[in-house]
């Protein structure tokens, strides 16, 4: 049987821009990106709700420029895969759908913030699931399901 994937719904979680230059105009130099990405999934009914964690932060010579802190949703409908490849696609293929709607609220707060608009690169979300399926549970890895 072919699988049926379905996103029913995206939806902000929780969204902080702070700027704290603001608003003096951006020194001239270039800012330093710190960006963590993190992502959980947990079953919410009869779906699945996958939550992408991003943390942007900017500094200009040691001092923090603007910080963005977003947690973003979609709920999933998963059917006709087997618990191992939910798990993967959860984590890997969701935060991939998801991800373009992160960039451009990233984009629009640094943009009305007065900032240049901030361009993410998504992130390999397949390296990163191997990578947290390889770190043994002692160390801190991330809950999912």
């Amino acid at each position: 049987m072919e699988p049926h994937i379905v996103m029913h719904g995206r939806y902000i979680r929780d969204l902080s821009f702070e700027n704290f230059g603001a608003p003096a105009l951006p020194g001239d130099a270039a800012p330093v990106f710190d960006i963590d990405v993190g992502v959980e999934s947990r079953r919410a009914r009869d779906m699945h709700e996958v939550m992408l964690f991003v943390q942007v932060t900017a500094r200009r010579e040691e001092q923090v420029a603007f910080l963005i802190e977003l947690n973003y949703a979609g709920l999933f409908q998963v059917q006709d895969l087997d618990e191992r490849e939910t798990r993967r696609f959860l984590h890997t293929e969701a935060p991939r759908m998801l991800f373009p709607f992160v960039d451009r609220i990233c984009a629009d707060a640094t943009r009305d913030g007065g900032l240049p608009p901030l361009a993410l690169t998504t992130p390999d979300f397949a390296l990163l699931y191997r990578e947290r399926e390889e770190k043994p549970a002692d160390v801190g890895a991330v809950a999912v399901d």
